[in-house]
């Protein structure tokens, strides 16, 4: 029977705008991420759906008590590294750290283990899949950063769209839980995401889905806090007093922020009502316990 499994990569939209736009993190001052996790968590509470928080060491560091919330509430805590670097720019060494680095903080603040992580950007390529090794060096059972297809910034065309269980190089095992696929007029097209949803009319998102299901296959959904925000993003607001900027680029870039947003809530409200939803951990252990384990592919394009 198909799993769909709800994921939210737990990060705040100011810090990141500071670290993109000025070369470092701020602590999140406004109210924003407190806003939109409030949201996401009754969102889930009213569609009975438990999600996976793959959570920002550096935000859960400023907002520790969000993240003890999110684990009261039944929702599964994983991570997304330390500080929102792709890993394949990171030597193996650097990026181990990282990751070292989110589950000290995140698991002395939830005082339990984690068991999964995402990359930031799908980070882990074929150049650098050798990560995974590490992954299992600091006892994580899974990993949910491939996009099994190629995309501008990431991915890895022709890998396994399927949950499995990989035997690595280190005789080490871990489960990958790869980016969904849907397709359209017979072409790959990737549906997984919130920026997918709020470009993809409700009724396509629907069929997509529904055709994943009937035939079967596994989905995975991720969304980020601020595609649920109440609120309009301004994003002159998360830069210094002291900076100066171009009034055209602001308005360009809220445009893009904003492009649709407020329809992703209804859109996935839908979905998280059709189907049931487990978390990232529950669907990692099924796999473990129905699948044998096969040698992670390597592949070159």
């Amino acid at each position: 029977m198909a799993t769909s499994t709800m994921s939210i990569d737990w990060e705040d939209f100011s810090q990141l705008c500071s670290k993109y736009e000025f070369g470092k993190f701020t602590e999140p001052t406004q109210k924003a991420i407190e806003r939109q996790t409030d949201i996401m968590l009754n969102l889930f509470d009213e569609t009975n759906c438990k999600a996976t928080f793959f959570i920002l060491g550096k935000l859960a560091a400023y907002k520790p008590k969000l993240v003890k919330l999110i684990a009261a509430r039944g929702h599964e805590i994983a991570l997304h590294g330390q500080n929102h670097v792709a890993m394949f720019t990171l030597t193996p060494e650097q990026a181990k750290d990282d990751i070292a680095t989110s589950q000290k903080i995140v698991t002395d603040i939830i005082g339990a283990p984690v068991y999964g992580y995402r990359a930031p950007f799908f980070s882990i390529k074929n150049e650098n899949l050798y990560l995974l090794q590490s992954l299992t060096e600091l006892g994580l059972t899974y990993d949910s950063s491939i996009f099994p297809m190629e995309l501008p910034r990431y991915g890895i065309p022709k890998f396994p769209t399927n949950d499995a269980l990989y035997i690595l190089p280190n005789g080490k095992k871990i489960v990958e839980l790869p980016m969904t696929i849907g397709h359209f007029l017979n072409k790959p097209i990737p549906v997984c995401g919130g920026g997918y949803f709020r470009l993809f009319p409700g009724f396509l998102l629907n069929k997509i889905f529904k055709c994943i299901s009937t035939q079967q296959k596994d989905s995975m959904i991720y969304m980020h806090p601020y595609e649920f925000d109440s609120k309009a993003i301004d994003v002159s607001a998360n830069y210094p007093s002291t900076a100066t900027y171009s009034k055209s680029k602001v308005l360009a870039l809220n445009f893009k922020w904003n492009l649709f947003r407020p329809s992703i809530t209804g859109k996935l409200k839908s979905l998280l009502q059709q189907y049931n939803f487990n978390t990232c951990y529950e669907k990692a252990e099924l796999i473990i316990q129905k699948n044998d384990a096969v040698p992670i592919p390597i592949l070159t394009k």
